[in-house]
């Protein structure tokens, strides 16, 4: 499958494409619209579809700025883009660039008090954020619609006069070192790392970018602060800095408080300038590089250093290019890999900085396409042949044209941040006028572009890349410690892939008869507020709500088989994974267009069923659903398919071993507290055994007494769905029992001491995850833990992470296990081992009782404000309304009305309730903890007498007599 992770479209803009009125001159232009209008050539072009206005202008101090009002918003967000990232920093100073950005959330001369503005937003319904890449750091944060200006006012200092002190210097470079302890197990890193150091070493490219105690270690006659300081102010600049906002606000008040408030950033007229040194020398390209993995994975990557394609963005050829050899449809590169048993999947994607970009095909390989990878290169190169075809590329570039033009005009509305995040990013590149729909735009095909960039994706310049267990390696990575080896390809394998054989299974992708023609909306039956039964039988129950609000000629259908074989026992559950990863498989080649003209669909297993759906354009999806209803009822199970996804599967499971030590944590504490919930040591046991024939028997024993629920949403009458459901009832329900699901009540068992089982990880980091779970199911009480979770969610970051500095991965907050509302604090640290996180976790409780018992009443309800904002949050777009509806449908909540019930809770709740919540729940509620030891606390006092703690379960599975019973 094709990945657009093209340089600037990774996750193209939440609003989208129209005319919206900016300061500029006047040059006329035609737009992409849906009707031929001439517009201002400084006007956003926008979706037909979008409602919210769009203002670019720029400040004195030359920072570029772009406003969007939505009236109808309940979030506002903002985001300033600097063009600095980690290839900025000096040679000696690697990560300096990441440091930064962590520092610039601890204090500014007008908000000193750390931590400060995380509580602010917090308190008023939001987060906030921001990452660090190659030549990019993007700081976001989102807060309720009513509190954007006091939040931008906060965000604003972070580039005009942020403390940098002294004193959070040592703390935060722990929680860089932190970060980077915490993934130097992680195979996507060390993969990174190898491939760096095998750039050339004059490129910045090639530096190790997150930093560790060594790289920012203060030196004789070089300190940290002082270089700090030098990289902000020769590079935090406005000339290099873009910023959004998104508010409610109107354009002229937004355009006011960005006046007000971001004028005062310096403009030094410092500038982003691509790096003139090629990013690898001679003798890496043409080259095979061999990686030893921590998991047992298989991995083939060919990537090949391409101009840089921005300025095309029109012409889009590194997207047609990576499209066409990402295809999965019948003929396709992977079909044919597939059917050979070579490999399991297979994605394509272009990505660099402002100088050069990678344009990649990432392969998984099966034990036979590993032995025989240079097989799977050649078919890339004999595939790519095809790709020179004018009148084949051409017709295909005018398809996916049809198709951007359907999502210009139908593109929804996504959340405040997302949209902030990517225009602040966006405006970097592109004119005011596409920075919204540049990512969709398909103006004249260019066969000599995409010829030009064929004529750099060859083996000459190829980086084969090889990533498994056993190869043969001389070198290791100093900061990963990852074993690996570089070596030319010898001249015979190059002159296999020069010439590679022609493969007669390929073909170009026929028309794609999924393209939606018909986008008429259906007339309004009804203004029903909530879903309806529209089609009822035994056992089957049809669910129906015609949208009202975003009037797109799209749909949602979801569909959930629910039976008692699904998860009753490791077993079952590990066949219903299979059972679902092979009915995706076997639905691929068919169903591929239909995704590629937007017309998704799914399969997924949960431990009650399986389920299935599709959303997108409504016009072709009946025939889409019923293909893969009759899959689902009658699986024809391919031997090859079926040894595939089993060996995948049981392969997946055992590298569950090598996550990180929180996530394990996680794992297993959901394996203590929920039912059917199984590890996966279990399920890859339960899994090697089975054979084709069991599996055949799962499926039929699995449909023979079940209950099917089903939603449709969107722009469906009620008659089309319930002639859907008729259907839909005659494929699921003719040969079996109807089975009415039971409500199911988890209820946790009291104990009078905590619950603890320790994990053995190989890691060196320790972690902690401590859950709280309550026995009261009711409507206040999640209120209760709701409100709290709220209060204690930036402290305890501020006091673990910031202060404490025990750990990059720090959370407490309120959490849910089934119906029970509860609390969580998790950790992982390469400072302390578990036993002492919980002393910090115990002590950080202690305090906060101070802290509620004399909290403000302005700041008791400028919390509950911001929850009951955060609650009456609405759906921004038809999917998210759908999954609303779906899983109030999952909680036999029919009444599709929890939130409101939750608000009118929240809203009775008193300070003096909160501090009796506190006092007689939280403080006599005995913990469930999962904790393992990391092997630099494994020396400690704590680990020496936990060893000998016979109350402590190190097994498999834990207190299950004693925490769990369901009710039914």
């Amino acid at each position: 499958m094709r990945k657009n992770n093209y340089t600037l479209i990774a996750a193209l803009v939440a609003a989208t494409l129209g005319v919206s009125t900016l300061s500029g001159c006047n040059t006329m232009e035609s737009t992409a619209n849906t009707q031929s209008v001439l517009v201002n050539q400084e006007t956003v072009v926008k979706s037909q579809n979008d409602q919210r206005q769009y203002r670019y202008v720029e400040l004195d101090n030359g920072l570029k700025v772009i406003l969007v009002s939505d009236s109808s918003a309940d979030k506002s967000a903002a985001s300033m883009d600097v063009h600095i990232g980690h290839m900025a920093d000096p040679k000696d100073r690697e990560g300096l660039a990441h440091f930064l950005e962590h520092m610039l959330f601890l204090g500014t001369d007008k908000y000193p008090k750390v931590g400060e503005y995380n509580e602010y937003l917090k308190a008023n319904g939001g987060w906030s954020n921001a990452g660090t890449g190659q030549e990019h750091t993007n700081y976001f944060f989102q807060v309720n619609q009513d509190s954007l200006e006091e939040a931008t006012d906060r965000f604003a200092q972070f580039f005009i006069s942020p403390s940098l002190d002294l004193q959070y210097v040592d703390r935060e470079k722990n929680a860089v070192n932190s970060e980077y302890s915490m993934k130097i197990k992680d195979d996507a890193r060390r993969i990174r790392e190898v491939l760096k150091d095998t750039r050339n070493p004059e490129h910045p490219s090639s530096q190790f970018s997150v930093g560790n105690l060594d790289t920012l270690a203060d030196r004789e006659n070089d300190v940290l602060i002082d270089d700090l300081k030098a990289l902000y102010k020769e590079n935090y600049s406005a000339s290099r800095m873009s910023l959004s906002l998104v508010g409610r606000e109107d354009l002229d008040t937004l355009e006011k408080w960005a006046r007000e408030k971001f004028t005062a950033i310096p403009n030094n007229g410092s500038k982003s300038t691509p790096v003139k040194v090629k990013p690898y020398l001679p003798e890496q390209l043409g080259v095979k590089i061999n990686i030893e993995p921590m998991k047992d994975i298989r991995k083939l990557t060919l990537a090949f250093p391409v101009n840089k394609s921005t300025q095309y963005f029109e012409e889009k050829p590194l997207i047609i290019i990576s499209s066409l050899l990402g295809q999965e449809g019948k003929g396709s590169l992977y079909s044919h890999l597939k059917n050979q048993g070579l490999i399991e999947s297979l994605g394509t994607s272009a990505y660099g900085p402002d100088d050069f970009e990678r344009f990649t095909v990432r392969i998984t390989l099966t034990p036979k396409g590993l032995a025989d990878y240079q097989q799977v290169t050649e078919a890339v190169f004999a595939y790519l042949q095809l790709l020179s075809n004018k009148q084949y590329n051409q017709q295909y570039f005018t398809e996916q044209a049809a198709i951007s033009k359907n999502s210009f005009d139908f593109l929804e509305k996504q959340g405040a941040a997302d949209t902030a995040s990517n225009l602040s990013r966006q405006l970097q590149y592109f004119s005011p006028k596409n920075i919204l729909n540049e990512g969709y735009l398909y103006s004249d095909y260019s066969h000599q572009l995409i010829t030009e960039y064929l004529a750099q994706i060859t083996p000459e310049k190829m980086r084969l890349v090889l990533i498994a267990k056993g190869l043969t390696t001389d070198q290791v990575q100093p900061e990963y410690n990852t074993p690996y080896a570089m070596t030319k390809i010898n001249a015979e394998e190059m002159s296999r892939y020069q010439s590679p054989k022609t493969i007669d299974a390929f073909s170009l992708p026929a028309p794609n008869p999924f393209i939606a023609t018909n986008l008429t909306m259906k007339k309004l039956e009804s203004d029903a507020s909530k879903p309806v039964v529209a089609f009822e039988k035994s056992g089957f129950t049809l669910w129906h709500k015609q949208d009202t609000e975003f009037r797109v000629p799209k749909a949602s259908v979801n569909v959930q088989i629910y039976s008692d074989q699904a998860g009753k026992s490791a077993l079952s559950r590990a066949q219903n994974y299979l059972y679902s990863a092979l009915l995706k498989d076997s639905l691929n080649e068919f169903g591929y267009p239909a995704k590629e003209a937007e017309l998704y669909y799914n399969v997924w297993s949960t431990s009650a069923g399986i389920g299935f759906g599709v959303n997108g354009y409504d016009e072709k999806q009946a025939m889409l659903l019923s293909t893969i209803n009759k899959r689902v009822r009658h699986l024809d199970i391919d031997e090859a398919a079926f040894n595939l996804h089993k060996e995948r599967l049981v392969r997946k499971w055992n590298n569950a071993k090598f996550d990180r030590p929180y996530s394990q944590a996680r794992s297993a504490l959901s394996q203590m507290q929920s039912t059917k919930s199984y590890s996966a040591k279990a399920l890859a046991s339960a899994l090697s055994t089975v054979t084709t024939k069991q599996l055949a028997q799962y499926i039929n024993d699995f449909h023979k007494a079940i209950e099917v629920e089903v939603l449709v949403h969107g722009n469906m009458l009620k008659a089309e769905s319930v002639q859907l459901g008729k259907s839909l009832y005659a494929l699921n329900m003719t040969d079996s029992i109807a089975k009415e699901r039971a409500n199911k009540v988890v209820k946790l068992n009291n104990t009078s001491h905590a619950l603890v089982q320790e994990l053995v990880v190989d890691h060196n980091d320790s972690t902690i995850v401590e859950s709280y779970i309550s026995n009261d199911d009711s409507f206040a009480n999640r209120a209760k833990y709701g409100l709290f979770g709220s209060m204690i969610n930036a402290p305890f970051f501020k006091s673990i992470r910031t202060d404490q500095q025990l750990g990059y991965i720090v959370s407490g907050r309120n959490t849910k296990l089934e119906n029970l509302p509860g609390l969580s604090f998790l950790i992982q640290s390469p400072k302390a081992g578990p036993v002492e996180l919980k002393r910090r976790i115990d002590q950080f409780m202690t305090d906060f009782k101070g802290t509620l018992n004399e909290m403000t009443a302005e700041k008791f309800n400028e919390y509950k404000q911001g929850l009951i904002k955060d609650l009456q949050a609405k759906d921004k777009n038809l999917n998210e309304r759908t999954r609303y509806y779906w899983s109030e449908i999952n909680e036999k909540m029919f009444d599709f009305n929890s939130k409101e019930i939750i608000v009118a809770e929240v809203e009775k709740l008193t300070h003096d309730d909160m501090k009796v919540f506190f006092s007689s729940i939280i403080e006599t509620t005995q913990p469930i903890i999962v904790r393992s030891f990391g092997t630099a606390h494994q020396g400690d006092d704590d680990y020496k007498q936990a060893l000998h703690d016979n109350s402590i379960c190190r097994t498999e599975q834990c207190f299950t007599n004693e925490l769990t019973k369901v009710v039914r």
